[in-house]
């Protein structure tokens, strides 16, 4: 056998990516501001479907600022105990925004309930509706915001998120529509908008964990592997493709292939293979990160597993 090239070491530069860094600050920001005016609002005119809009937002904040602490840590070079990096940690800061959503879904749906049962009447609509109103504007501004950062650098969770704030403008639009019904006469629509919304975020978070699952179980789209395996055997030299593998490390797609090479090719020849091998596949994958190991001609060769 020719041996492996791989002279590709964890990517710290794609987790200090200022951009990621920039989206969850500003983001945390904006939602606070817009929790905090609604929390305020809320309580002065007895709004259920507000007060639980500002409890997403404020859980929001929170997830955004989780991400931050998730960006830290996957920027720490790798270690003897955590040899491939901490780019994982993306994952638990998912499982972890899950869990926040999930609490400020239940608080949600329990302070609805007790303004449905409750004979309070509603006072100063104005300050509510218009703090709702900023709420759904800020939270689609956000989300597409984060989801359109978080494609680009490929981070499940940052997207996760942007799709949790994007959820959350509904949130807040439904607050706003349910508070003008319940001031227009119609007294229950306030709380029914609460408990909706807790309904409706908890309907679609399933979404978010089951990506979160298929994740945390190394599943990828089967077109990565086509894309990695086409690209190598378009290299000149490369007899055969075989044996390629690969899973998710953070944003990182780490991947392990194996290529036939001439087998009275020199080791030189073997290894300048290899690396037009890793050129193309970039090309096809940029966020891949490659080992290539080399087998002399096509015969059967016998793997360790």
């Amino acid at each position: 056998m020719c041996g492996v090239a791989g002279h590709h070491h964890h990517d710290e530069g794609s987790y200090a990516d200022a951009a990621a860094r920039r989206a969850v600050i500003v983001s945390a920001l904006v939602l606070g501001i817009a929790a905090a005016a609604e929390f305020g609002a809320s309580f002065r005119g007895h709004s259920a479907g507000v007060l639980a809009d500002a409890l997403h937002n404020a859980g929001d904040a929170v997830t955004t600022l989780v991400l931050l602490v998730a960006f830290a840590i996957a920027r720490r070079p790798a270690t003897r105990r955590f040899p491939s990096g901490f780019g994982r940690v993306e994952d638990v800061a998912t499982l972890v925004i899950v869990v926040v959503i999930l609490i400020t879904a239940v608080a949600a749906a329990f302070e609805s309930v007790g303004r449905l049962l409750s004979s309070e009447g509603y006072t100063n609509p104005y300050a509510a509706l218009a703090a709702a109103g900023i709420a759904a504007i800020a939270n689609f501004g956000v989300s597409e915001y984060k989801i359109r950062v978080g494609r680009r650098i490929r981070s499940v969770a940052l997207e996760a998120d942007g799709l949790h704030s994007r959820l959350d403008g509904l949130v807040s639009g439904g607050a706003f529509a349910g508070l003008a019904l319940a001031w227009a006469g119609f007294a229950i629509a306030d709380s029914l908008a609460g408990v909706l919304i807790a309904i409706a975020i908890i309907y679609i978070l399933a979404g978010t964990v089951g990506r979160l699952v298929l994740r945390m179980m190394d599943a990828i789209d089967p077109q990565l592997i086509e894309q990695i395996t086409g690209a190598a055997a378009n290299v000149t030299g490369v007899l055969g493709v075989h044996d390629v593998r690969a899973r998710w490390v953070g944003r990182e797609l780490v991947a392990v292939l194996h290529i036939d090479c001439p087998p009275n090719a020199t080791l030189a020849q073997a290894h300048n293979i290899a690396q037009a091998v890793e050129k193309e596949v970039h090309q096809r994958v940029p966020a891949v990160h490659l080992d290539v190991h080399m087998d002399p001609g096509t015969g059967k060769h016998s793997h360790s597993p």
